[in-house]
């Protein structure tokens, strides 16, 4: 199912159940509920979009983890995620639900569901922040305890029992930190945890950057020119990455490799396809020809990535490389990677940033996206080639 649809049955069915739900609610607390455990044995996530969004909630994950070490951490997630939250090595199981159709989708849900009510689960974390689908889900767990984030312009019902205040002005890494604070849970290690890296794909890296001429010395810059489904008004323009590129290769002489899914390879292609004679030399083009360990094995043996706001960019920040990024519907504020070693473009005209939750994170641009246009390339160019010129 495309992201619009299932936007729009969250909103009106997803609407109508917490309505129902509402009712049963009110009515179930005239009845005691199971106590909390002084030492919770199993704890359930629930985050299905987005790959650099569960990466970003990481460390208030790991606080989780160190607080409770004994404790089952179960993440809830769409089966496009599964393989990435597997290599963070924080969850002992990460369950799925599949969104090609309604025919998947609704039985993988009551599967789940199934499965997670005979858990006995101790606390629920809901790190979606106003889908209606992940309330309904948190409410009918049969957990002891479920935290999410409430916000009164987006009635979902009164369905949890740990409502978390929602702040738009934080750094998304400190919302989420805010549910573990709710339990008394302080996160103290800012940092992302790294997806583990295999070897055997490290391996396979090398040796396809070393046939393709780019492996060994030289500087290497990876190349994101994507951005997912979620909101594709968040990438830059293709025009404007084949100009960089071509500066790139022309006055400083990098390799650049360009990565990307395989439903992103058409969009890359064509910017590959773009590249002068010079920048096409100096560059491989590697998107959908990767499985995601050799795209993480790829990013690790980058000195840098020049990405738009999508998981790729987490992923780096995560492994300690340095990063170039585009911001415009998203803030950086929110979302920019942190810490030194990163360098973020966003211009700041006056519709940006236009995603929200109160939108459902939707541009209203409908695909003339201003504010990444505003970002020249003159002026990207500028600032990554005038250090290599300094004397």
């Amino acid at each position: 199912m495309k992201i619009s649809r299932m936007r729009t049955i969250d909103y009106y069915l997803g609407g109508l159940i917490c309505l129902l739900l509402d009712l049963l609610e009110r009515l179930r607390r005239l009845f005691p509920r199971t106590r909390l455990r002084p030492e919770p044995r199993t704890v359930v996530v629930t985050k299905y979009l987005g790959m650099g969004s569960i990466l970003l909630a990481t460390p208030a994950l790991k606080s989780l983890k160190s607080r409770y070490p004994s404790c089952r951490i179960i993440l809830l997630t769409f089966s496009a995620n599964v393989a990435f939250a597997r290599r963070l090595e924080l969850f002992d199981d990460v369950l799925s639900i599949r969104t090609s159709s309604l025919l998947q989708f609704v039985p993988d849900t009551l599967r789940n569901l199934w499965a997670i009510r005979g858990m006995k689960i101790d606390y629920l974390f809901d790190l979606e922040f106003f889908a209606r689908f992940s309330t309904i889900v948190a409410y009918l767990s049969g957990a002891a305890c479920r935290v999410g984030y409430y916000m009164p312009q987006i009635w979902r019902g009164h369905l949890l029992d740990i409502p978390v205040h929602f702040n738009p002005y934080r750094h998304v890494c400190d919302i989420f930190a805010a549910q573990m604070e709710a339990i008394g849970i302080t996160v103290d290690d800012p940092a992302l945890a790294a997806p583990r890296v295999d070897s055997a794909a490290l391996e396979r890296v090398r040796e396809t950057l070393g046939q393709a001429g780019i492996g060994g010395a030289g500087a290497m810059i990876a190349v994101n020119v994507n951005a997912s489904e979620l909101s594709l008004e968040r990438r830059w323009p293709k025009e404007n990455f084949v100009a960089l590129m071509d500066a790139l290769a022309r006055h400083s002489g990098v390799r650049m490799v360009l990565i990307g899914s395989a439903d992103e390879r058409d969009y890359v292609d064509a910017v590959y396809n773009e590249l002068s004679p010079s920048a096409r030399s100096h560059s491989l083009n590697l998107a959908g020809r990767q499985t995601l360990d050799e795209m993480i094995a790829l990013l690790l043996l980058s000195d840098a990535c020049i990405s738009n706001d999508s998981g790729p960019l987490h992923i780096a920040a995560a492994l300690g490389i340095r990063t170039v990024s585009f911001f415009g519907p998203e803030s950086p504020l929110l979302y920019g990677p942190r810490g030194a070693g990163h360098t973020v473009f966003y211009a700041g005209v006056y519709c940006s940033p236009c995603l929200n939750v109160y939108n459902a994170k939707q541009a209203m641009c409908s695909g003339n996206n201003v504010c990444m246009q505003a970002i020249t390339r003159e002026q990207v160019i500028k600032a990554l080639l005038q250090p290599a010129a300094a004397p």
